[in-house]
C-alpha cells in the first residue's frame, strides 16, 4: 500500500510538474521586428509576459514605402511598429500624431530622443531621422505599445527608453548611422 501510494504521489508531482512548465514564461527575445533590443528595455511593454510570437513584413532589402510588424504575447497584440522610408522628413509628426489612425497618441509632446523629430505619448511613439535607402531619404519608425492604457502615463518612461534604443537601433541595420 505504501509503494502504491508513493507511486500515485510521485505520477501526481510529474504530471504537474509538466503541467506547470507550460504556464512558464517565454524569455524576452534580443531582437524585435528585426532589430536587436535589450529584454530589459522590451520586458515592461510586454508585461504580462507569456508566449511570444512576431509578425512582420519588414523586409531591410526591399524599397517598401512602409511596413508593419506586430509583436503578440498569448495571441494578443502587444506592440506594433510600422517601418517607413520616404523622401524628405514627414509632415508634423506632432500634429500627425495627434490625428493620425495609424499613430494616433494620446496626450503627445516632442522630446529629444536624438533624432530629427521625435514624439512621445502615452502608449507609444514615433521618431524620424535622415536615412538614404532605396526607399527614400528619411526613415520613420512608430510604435505602439497596443496594451497600454491611453489614460495613464505609467509607462511613457520605459516607452520613451525603448524609443531611444530602438530606433538608434534600427537605424544602424538599416546602415544609416
Amino acid at each position: 500500500m505504501k509503494r502504491a501510494l508513493t507511486a500515485v504521489t510521485a505520477g501526481a508531482a510529474l504530471v504537474l510538474s509538466l503541467a506547470a512548465c507550460d504556464t512558464v514564461d517565454e524569455a524576452i527575445p534580443g531582437t524585435i521586428c528585426g532589430t536587436p533590443i535589450s529584454p530589459d528595455l522590451s520586458g515592461p511593454l510586454l508585461q504580462p509576459h507569456g508566449k511570444i510570437a512576431e509578425a512582420s513584413r519588414v523586409d531591410r532589402n526591399q524599397p517598401k514605402v512602409t511596413a508593419p510588424c506586430v509583436v503578440s504575447v498569448d495571441g494578443k497584440r502587444a506592440l506594433s511598429f510600422r517601418f517607413g522610408w520616404h523622401d524628405g522628413p514627414p509632415e508634423d509628426m506632432l500634429a500627425r500624431s495627434r490625428e493620425s489612425t495609424i499613430v494616433g497618441l494620446t496626450e503627445p509632446s516632442r522630446v529629444d530622443l536624438g533624432f530629427e523629430d521625435s514624439v512621445l505619448g502615452n502608449e507609444g511613439a514615433a521618431a524620424t531621422a535622415p536615412c538614404k535607402t532605396a526607399g527614400g531619404d528619411h526613415f520613420t519608425l512608430k510604435m505602439k505599445v497596443d496594451r497600454a492604457n491611453a489614460l495613464k502615463q505609467d509607462l511613457r518612461p520605459h516607452i520613451e527608453a525603448f524609443m531611444r534604443a530602438y530606433m538608434a537601433e534600427t537605424l544602424k541595420t538599416l546602415g544609416c548611422r
